[in-house]
C-alpha cells in the first residue's frame, strides 16, 4: 500500500474505534456520533475513502454494521442528554452588555 493508502486506511479504522468508545467524555462522544453517522450514512467521503484503497462501501459497511457494537451506554445518553440541555440553557439565557 501507498502512504496515502496507509493514511486513509488509518483513517477509517479510527472512525470505527470512535464507534466503540464507551466512555462519557463530552467531546469523545462528539466523535462517536461523527463516526456512527460518517459510516452508517452513505457520506461521499466515506465512499470516496472506500473506493480510494480498493474497498467497495456497501459490503464495508454492512460488515461494520454487522460487527462493530456502536450502542450507546446508559451514562453516555444520560451525558448527552445533560449536554443538551445545558446547551439550551446557554442558548434561551439573555445576554446582557455591559
Amino acid at each position: 500500500m501507498t502512504p496515502d493508502e496507509n493514511f486513509i486506511v488509518a483513517i477509517i479504522t479510527q472512525a470505527i474505534e470512535d464507534t466503540t468508545y464507551a466512555g462519557i467524555n463530552k467531546h469523545k462522544l462528539r466523535f462517536k456520533k461523527d463516526a456512527i453517522d460518517w459510516i452508517v450514512t452513505p457520506d461521499p467521503e466515506f465512499i470516496n475513502y472506500c473506493k480510494m484503497v480498493g474497498m467497495d462501501p456497501k459490503p464495508i459497511r454492512n460488515k461494520i454494521i454487522e460487527n462493530v457494537d456502536m450502542s450507546y451506554t446508559q451514562k453516555q445518553k444520560l451525558a448527552i442528554k445533560k449536554e443538551k440541555l445545558a446547551w439550551k440553557i446557554i442558548k434561551t439565557k439573555p445576554c446582557y452588555i455591559k
